[in-house]
């Protein structure tokens, strides 16, 4: 593929992580969903599972009605801390791209910030990305998530 398609798809592709992790850091949740296509895919793994190739995620959603069902869930049923998120994804590359889909791989690191101002490091990966491209925009059809903080300091509450 030569230089300008490329940059044209990594365009898209960043456009969108833009878009979805001000979904995310603005705790607008209940859009997360709406990111996917109908039948997306959203799972979790540790880095040592995945490079192992071992099919155990921390989670794994299936679809929208499942990601709704997390949303539901971090609403309504669990007890956490007061917290904020602030996701970075960087050095995307376009690992494939065709009329109808784009696969891409980024590094993430998602930084939490304590009521008492504390803020650390919650997590550090790769995000593997399938998207598949509609009219205006991308949609994901799978994000895999494959993390490297094996010594996660909470739970996995909020999306990555």
């Amino acid at each position: 593929m030569s230089l300008a398609p490329r940059l044209h798809d990594r365009l898209l592709v960043e456009e969108f992580h833009a878009d979805y992790v001000a979904c995310l850091n603005e705790l607008r949740l209940e859009e997360w969903p709406d990111f996917f296509v109908e039948n997306g895919q959203y799972g979790l793994w540790a880095r040592e599972n995945w490079d192992a190739g071992l099919p155990a995620p921390m989670f794994l959603c299936r679809n929208r009605r499942q990601m709704k069902d997390r949303v539901t869930a971090y609403r309504e049923a669990n007890i956490y801390p007061d917290h904020w998120n602030r996701h970075l994804i960087s050095a995307t590359r376009i690992v494939e791209s065709s009329e109808d889909a784009i696969v891409a791989a980024s590094n993430y690191a998602v930084l939490q910030t304590r009521q008492d101002g504390e803020s650390f490091v919650y997590q550090a990966g790769r995000c593997y990305d399938r998207f598949q491209r509609e009219i205006d925009r991308l949609l994901l059809r799978e994000r895999t998530i494959v993390y490297d903080t094996l010594a996660v300091r909470t739970l996995f509450v909020l999306p990555v």
